[in-house]
């Protein structure tokens, strides 16, 4: 009996240290548990924290995006849409900005720490090895710092040149689609100016040829202005003049010349011949005369010398339309559409433009008027020239 109560002893002592261990096991399981309970209300408050940040985020760039959407109320739909995108630009632009400069200094952090990292391996590797002087038998310390700072400055000319790089890259994508869209704007003139003009669909209208039609067609307008107005003064002249006459029909013919302002170029030589010159008395009324005739050849040759200014300007306008067209034409020489042969007569040189493109081209009726409006204004203004010479 005492032997099987010291068994029964034994086991249950056996048993309690078993129970002993386990407790002491779930204590330690519950000390894990309660820290992991408490990094995980930490991590709960810190999403919660987060996640009410992000809310309070986009709450305030909803809000800033429905602002920018909506824009000034009094401005018209379309303006506010184009503020709204400008201001969305500029501001993308600003962050594209910042973006780029933190790269660039991550990017210098991250070779910093490339080289830190370099120099660490190497002295972990000397003291692996035990050679501490490795490196130090080929370059000094004050040779090394001097290539460091050389790879340094390296480093930084590179990394500007590559910014740089990227800027004319970036800046090379602008100009072509700048370039794209003044393309598609010229390829939509054309179009309008088909519909306007009422042409066909298919037909193409060189618009450099109508900018230049446009301005020579100013310049001639100005022109024919300041002829008109001169035409307008001389009409004036002569309606004095013929009023003189039939209120002045006592006087002689010499004195009715002179006072009348206008005189042909026969009268002036009957005028200033040496009979009429030797025979005129020293009257006042012969001084008044001879002061009338000189007042009215100056007026005439007043008169001459505006003509010839004019005929000057005109043709001046003329060579500069030749020009333009001789160089339209030249272009569309190289081109291989037209050929140019310049013939000699005389002291005039004569343009022949023979066409080797297809029948019915329109630039080549384009090219055809406008060379015979520019002939037909170089005969004119010779013959009228001419008509003012025999006057």
């Amino acid at each position: 009996i005492a032997g099987s109560r010291e068994e029964e002893e034994e086991g249950r002592g056996n048993e309690y240290l078993v129970c002993k261990r386990k407790l002491e096991s779930k204590k330690e399981a519950l000390l894990i548990l309660s820290k992991e309970l408490d990094t995980c209300q930490q991590e709960r408050d810190q999403y919660k924290l987060m996640a009410n940040q992000l809310r309070e985020r986009h709450q305030s760039l909803k809000k800033k995006y429905r602002e920018l959407i909506d824009g000034d109320p009094s401005l018209p739909p379309e303006k506010r849409k184009q503020a709204n995108l400008a201001q969305l630009l500029s501001e993308a632009q600003d962050r594209n900005k910042h973006l780029g400069e933190e790269i660039r200094e991550l990017q210098q952090r991250l070779g910093e720490v490339q080289g830190d990292n370099k120099l660490l391996r190497m002295t972990i590797a000397k003291q692996r090895l035990g050679d501490d002087e490795v490196g130090a038998r080929h370059f000094a310390a004050h040779e090394r710092e001097d290539l460091v700072q050389q790879l340094e400055t390296a480093r930084e000319q590179i990394e500007t040149l590559r910014y740089d790089l990227q800027a004319a890259l970036d800046e090379l994508q602008d100009v072509k689609e700048e370039r794209s869209f003044y393309q598609d704007k010229s390829d939509r003139l054309n179009q309008e100016l088909n519909h306007v003009l009422g042409g066909h669909e298919n037909r193409i209208i060189d618009v450099d040829a109508l900018c230049m039609e446009n301005r020579y067609l100013q310049e001639r307008l100005k022109q024919l202005q300041e002829e008109v107005n001169l035409l307008k003064s001389n009409i004036t002249k002569y309606k004095n003049a013929l009023e003189r006459r039939k209120n002045s029909k006592t006087h002689s013919r010499s004195s009715s010349s002179a006072l009348t302002g206008v005189l042909s170029a026969k009268q002036v030589q009957e005028l200033l011949s040496e009979d009429h010159g030797c025979s005129l008395p020293a009257t006042p009324q012969s001084i008044s005369d001879l002061k009338s005739l000189a007042t009215a050849l100056l007026e005439t040759i007043h008169e001459k010398n505006m003509v010839i200014q004019h005929q000057r300007q005109t043709n001046k306008i003329l060579g500069n339309r030749v020009a333009e067209l001789e160089k339209k034409l030249r272009t569309l020489e190289i081109a291989g559409l037209w050929s140019l042969p310049v013939l000699n007569t005389g002291n005039n040189q004569i343009v022949s433009i023979v066409c080797r493109a297809k029948k019915g081209t329109i630039l080549f009726k384009q090219l055809y008027k406008m060379i015979h409006r520019i002939l037909t204004i170089m005969f004119f203004n010779k013959f009228y020239l001419l008509i003012l010479y025999f006057l």
